[in-house]
């Protein structure tokens, strides 16, 4: 009888164990679920935010000498600039200042760069056909190679680049070896790094003919 009882007494314990450890597996899995789900939102914020300022300060809209809070980045973005709507596709993403008399529109690109995908913003100006500034946000390159392109001195080198014409290899745009830019069509590229330097004069000269062909359809009212 006794050792019934001490059998019994063993299989309860190990039932209450065996609950024990799923109702704590539960209520982890929740709080986990729970914290992963916050920090997804925070994290789509702080992409929203940065996408903003990058856009803000191809407007001119955030000097260096002039510090703009996070929190204000949202509300400022939607004072001052307005999406563009082109007839020609829906899905192309492009911007302006509200209320501009210039024809300064900043618009996204996207694409394979030599280890991984490269995303940034281009700003033209459409009226006189010029690159007036281009930005990175995301990319997968060499530091000190080809992630130079991250830094502002390379940056600078596509300002007032013209775009209006093809070159006779079909390019309005075209990267040389760093130092090498003759034309007014050439941009220095990155010594060290000529698979990222191929891979930006694609992507740079992909998106200003997406640029040109939505320009060219039309804005939507």
């Amino acid at each position: 009888m006794g050792e019934v009882e001490k059998g019994e007494t063993g299989m309860s314990d190990k039932i209450k164990t065996l609950l024990f450890t799923i109702v704590v597996t539960a209520v982890f899995t929740f709080l986990v679920s729970g914290i992963n789900a916050a920090l997804k939102e925070r994290i789509e914020l702080n992409r929203l935010v940065a996408r903003q300022k990058v856009i803000l300060s191809l407007f001119g809209l955030m000097p260096a000498d002039k510090i703009i809070a996070e929190s204000d980045v949202p509300a400022l973005f939607v004072a001052e600039t307005e999406p563009v709507k082109f007839t020609a596709t829906a899905d192309f993403i492009c911007y302006r200042r509200k209320n501009a008399t210039d024809e300064l529109f900043v618009f996204a690109f996207s694409g394979q760069g030599f280890w991984d995908n490269i995303v940034g913003f281009l700003a033209v100006d459409a009226k006189n056909m010029q690159v007036k500034g281009i930005e990175f946000t995301s990319h997968g390159e060499t530091p000190g190679l080809g992630g130079r392109i991250s830094e502002p001195e390379f940056k600078a080198r596509f300002k007032d680049k013209p775009f209006a014409n093809k070159r006779q290899d079909g390019l309005r745009l075209k990267l040389v070896a760093e130092g090498a830019a003759t034309r007014l069509d050439e941009v220095d590229g990155i010594t060290g790094a000529t698979g990222t330097s191929s891979a930006i004069e694609k992507i740079v000269n992909k998106a200003l003919a997406q640029f040109i062909t939505q320009k060219q359809g039309g804005i939507s009212n």
